[in-house]
């Protein structure tokens, strides 16, 4: 795409037209490093001298150090002479501490220096803002040449004074128009110095040699080093520079001067460099006006003139035949058809370059937001990302609306919270008083009566007990058979089963065949309630059940087996509630970086409220459970199990006695009678604690079951009410957020204020420059 847009600058017009205003009305160079010629060379290597002569106006020359910032000199043929010279900041700091105008990551200064754009249009200018001052360099429009030295001068002065520095990197940009001028764009450097003077600053060296060094590492700038023709070119600080970045020469071209100034005897080893082939740009000498030429008025007409006379004199150079090799005018040629190639060959490089960091610009611009400067904006930012927030934390909270995540919303969390909070209370003692379960002590039911025993083994029919009494080690109600001899080792108590028997080792490895019992001959075994009954015996009738032993078993059950469940649902409703807080907030990560102390507060104020709601359902369970331990219900289904619970244990003791179980049995009158008296009088037998620990059993039982289904419920409705009140009550604490705290908690940080700055220039300067070339198009 940028090949074919390059394409539609075809001439040299168009090409120069478009780089000229991309360097005078834009600061891209900061960006994308574009083509250019620098001239650079050592103090006093006669620089400014040729400078002057190819663009053929008067430049500050002196034999102290003239050129203390970038000039870009920009020549353009008219038939009118003018010129202008206007300031170009390069960054905030000097050029011992940041890029200078070619560097590719410069960054936005804050004083922005004034500068013409349109060529040099005097009337399109921009302040100079320094220190909250407004301070202006206006741009000067020249049409007498011979100030413009002064007028240099003068803006150098300008831009010294404000970066506090004896070199800058802020650009004065000088544009020359008229008929002796070539259509070239040079920058020329201020000279190498190898050390400071008594009166100059330490950083001087530095700061020079940082600021050339930011040049020559633009690998699009073509280097024209200046060296001094009685100098040794071994020991030039330039070249050895130009070396470092441009080992190959391809964009090095060494200009000699003052060739008048070479010791006699010494020409020939200068004209084998001249005409050596160790660079592939080829030498260039020039010879300038010097010192005492300047101090006579000579004119640069006169002194093109003395240049020519004296190559075409002088030997050894008047026998060479490639007379390109010497004087300005052949340099400016050369140097004007090599400006033309750099550009046409970089600009789709360049067009492609400005349309990625234009799009990468505007990308992260976008991404932070915009700025908000008012309380106004603040506010409106602020209840815009409540609002999000609120969003995102009701959809997790309900578990609608929100998007497709690998994590599971809170409101399923808690369901499942819920679920294993419902199983645990359903698997504890109140509401399994009666179940036979493997570990439980029961009672198995016989013809000739109760066998005691353990549970260690539970099928979906049927049940295995160990007895618990030696006396009741036998093949008779519990095992099939008993004293098997193992051949391999076995672990004492292990169980295990072949798919239809199950099996207990023994010690001396052996073991027992369990009988497989059916579930109705098993009950549990009441004595432990039995030993409560007595320990707690009061002075009231032993012959009727006591509601205070009652109450107090109760009690004992919700806080052994409802309290620590309750409690954990509520650490895990609290879990939930300030992840499902944390997560909704951080939903927009970008937002948490840029106002830290903004998410803090509103992250503290959720959390607080949902703290309020978790203590208040706190104490609701708790309320809940206290209520729970004074037992009360109308519930009718206790009635009716404890009904039919009192007789079940004696009814099957009459079915089992009677073999009703079996096919087959046939019992006479007599018989029938004789088995009843056993039964009745095995009951008669038992102790009132015995039959009051059954009763008590039964009531138990039939009480855990109606209470089990209210804690079921309750706590989980309670932890529901928290989702349900979360989001009204958080949005009742945020509205109360006054503007002042905004306003603490609402601050750019220099660091994000700096780089919004930084990334709207970019853009600014990339659509800028696309503007350009439209519009050159």
């Amino acid at each position: 795409m940028e090949s074919v847009e390059a394409q539609a600058l075809s001439g040299n017009a168009e090409l120069r037209d478009f780089m000229d205003r991309l360097t005078a009305d834009t600061t891209v160079s900061k960006y994308v490093e574009l083509p250019m010629i620098c001239v650079m060379g050592d103090t006093s290597s006669g620089k400014s001298s040729l400078l002057s002569q190819i663009s053929m106006v008067e430049l500050p020359s002196s034999s102290e150090l003239t050129t203390k910032c970038p000039i870009m000199l920009q020549m353009t043929q008219s038939t009118v002479s003018r010129a202008t010279v206007c300031v170009q900041v390069a960054s905030l700091d000097d050029a011992g501490g940041s890029n200078g105008a070619a560097a590719n990551t410069a960054t936005t200064a804050t004083t922005v220096l004034s500068t013409t754009t349109n060529g040099g249009d005097p009337t399109s200018d921009n302040n100079y803002s320094i220190n909250g001052k407004n301070n202006q360099f206006e741009p000067l429009e020249l049409t007498d040449l011979s100030k413009l030295p002064a007028a240099i001068l003068d803006a150098q002065d300008f831009v010294l004074q404000h970066t506090h520095k004896q070199v800058a990197s802020d650009v004065i940009q000088v544009h020359v128009f008229g008929p002796h001028c070539m259509d070239l764009t040079l920058v020329d450097l201020p000279g190498m110095a190898q050390a400071r003077g008594t009166e100059e600053s330490e950083s001087l060296v530095p700061d020079l040699t940082h600021l050339i060094q930011t040049y020559l590492s633009n690998p699009r700038c073509v280097i024209l080093a200046v060296l001094s023709a009685n100098v040794d070119f071994h020991n030039s600080q330039i070249l050895a520079l130009a070396q470092t970045v441009d080992p190959d020469s391809k964009r090095t071209i060494p200009v000699i001067t003052k060739p008048d100034l070479i010791d006699p005897g010494a020409e020939q080893s200068v004209l084998d460099l001249l005409l050596g082939k160790k660079i592939n740009l080829g030498f260039q000498m020039c010879k300038g006006r010097g010192q005492a030429a300047l101090d006579d008025g000579q004119s640069l007409p006169d002194s093109l003139q003395g240049e020519i006379d004296f190559f075409d004199t002088q030997e050894p150079w008047k026998s060479v035949s490639d007379r390109t090799l010497f004087g300005t005018v052949p340099l400016r040629q050369k140097l004007g058809d090599l400006q033309m190639t750099m550009i046409r060959e970089t600009i789709p490089a360049i067009l492609k370059e400005i349309h990625e960091k234009q799009q990468h610009a505007f990308t992260i611009l976008v991404g932070m937001g915009n700025l908000h400067q008012t309380a106004a904006e603040k506010r409106r930012y602020y209840q815009d990302y409540c609002q999000s927030f609120v969003g995102n934390l009701n959809a997790s909270l309900s578990g609608k609306g929100q998007k497709a995540k690998q994590q599971p919303s809170a409101a399923a969390k808690l369901h499942d919270a819920c679920a294993a909070f419902m199983q645990s209370i359903r698997e504890g003692s109140l509401g399994t008083i009666k179940a036979v379960v493997e570990g439980a002590q029961v009672l198995v039911t016989s013809a000739k009566g109760d066998v005691r025993g353990e549970v260690v083994h539970v099928a979906k029919d049927y049940a295995c007990v160990d007895y618990v009494d030696e006396k009741d080690h036998t093949v008779d109600v519990l095992f099939d058979y008993v004293g098997y001899k193992a051949q391999e080792t076995l672990e004492e108590d292990d169980v295990w089963s072949d798919g239809s028997k199950v099996y207990i080792a023994r010690k001396n490895n052996t073991f027992d065949l369990l009988t497989l019992i059916p579930i109705n001959r098993i009950r549990t075994d009441p004595s432990w309630l039995q030993e409560k009954i007595s320990e707690n015996r009061t002075d009231d009738l032993a012959c009727f059940l006591n509601v205070d032993i009652f109450k107090s078993i109760v009690a004992d059950f919700i806080e052994q087996d409802w309290r620590p469940h309750c409690s954990t649902l509520i650490n895990q409703t609290s879990d939930i509630v300030l992840a499902a807080v944390s997560g909704s907030l951080l939903v927009k990560s970008s937002e948490v970086e840029r106002f830290p102390k903004l998410h803090a507060l509103i992250q503290l104020q959720s959390s607080r409220a949902a703290r309020a709601l978790l203590v208040k359902a706190e104490k609701q369970v708790e309320a809940h459970l206290m209520m729970e331990e004074h037992p009360y219900t109308q519930d009718q289904v206790l009635f009716e199990s404890i009904a039919a619970a009192r007789h079940r244990s004696l009814k099957r003791e009459m079915e089992v006695a009677l073999r009703l179980d079996q096919e087959g049995a046939v019992y006479d009158t007599a018989a029938i009678k004789a088995i009843m008296e056993g039964v009745f009088d095995r009951n008669r037998r038992k102790s009132v604690e015995q039959h009051l620990a059954e009763d008590m059993e039964i009531v138990l039982e039939s009480y855990g079951t109606v209470a089990t289904k209210r804690v079921i419920d309750r706590s989980p409705m309670i932890c529901w009410e928290v989702f349900r009140s979360l989001v009204p009550s958080i949005q009742d604490t945020l509205w109360n957020i006054t503007d002042a705290q905004l306003e603490d908690c609402m601050r750019d940080s220099d660091d994000f204020s700096q780089q919004y700055k930084d990334l709207t220039e970019e853009l600014e300067q990339m659509n800028k420059a696309l503007t350009i070339f439209q519009s050159i198009v």
